[in-house]
């Protein structure tokens, strides 16, 4: 029998480090689509992974507004947010972490005189980390030529050839 699966609170955001400056109960997490390359041979055609990823974005709605999202801004490309989750599945409690780096967009959106402001925040990923229970699940790092999914890192040959760790 499949294991009950209980979200036990909304997401907490933390801004560059900085504790609960919010909650959004939906977060859009980025799609991880590798670039693809067609190709014709005598059977038909097929598509091969050419090693690359397409560009990432996460967006979220949140309840309040709060200076530090207008802090991040004004970071222009090296803005950071951090997702933390709590999860029960069975007997068993899990966290899981989604830590993003990029640009990011303020939608206003609009305000009522009785319900609270919502303001969705969209991400242009640079970077990007997502760990359950502490077990890294993938991080992907555009900037840096990182790209470790599942504990395969992709990209550690481009980054000897480069010169890197």
């Amino acid at each position: 029998m499949a294991k009950k699966i209980e979200i036990q609170a909304d997401f907490d955001i933390l801004i560059d480090g900085i504790g609960q400056v919010g909650t959004t109960s939906k977060l859009s997490v980025p799609n991880i689509t590798q670039v693809k390359e067609s190709h014709i041979s005598g059977t038909g055609e097929y598509e091969i992974s050419i090693g690359q990823l397409e560009k990432m974005e996460a967006s979220c709605v949140i309840l309040r507004e709060e200076t530090h999202f207008y802090k991040e801004l004004s970071k222009l490309n090296d803005a950071k947010i951090d997702f933390i989750e709590a999860v029960k599945e069975g007997s068993q409690a899990r966290e899981g972490l989604y830590e993003f780096r990029g640009i990011i967009d303020i939608e206003g959106g609009d305000i009522e005189r009785k319900n609270k402001k919502e303001i969705t925040l969209k991400i242009s990923i640079t970077s990007a980390f997502h760990s359950i229970s502490g077990v890294e699940q993938y991080q992907i790092d555009f900037e840096n030529n990182i790209c470790r999914i599942g504990g395969v890192d992709h990209l550690e040959k481009v980054r000897s050839i480069l010169g890197g760790a």
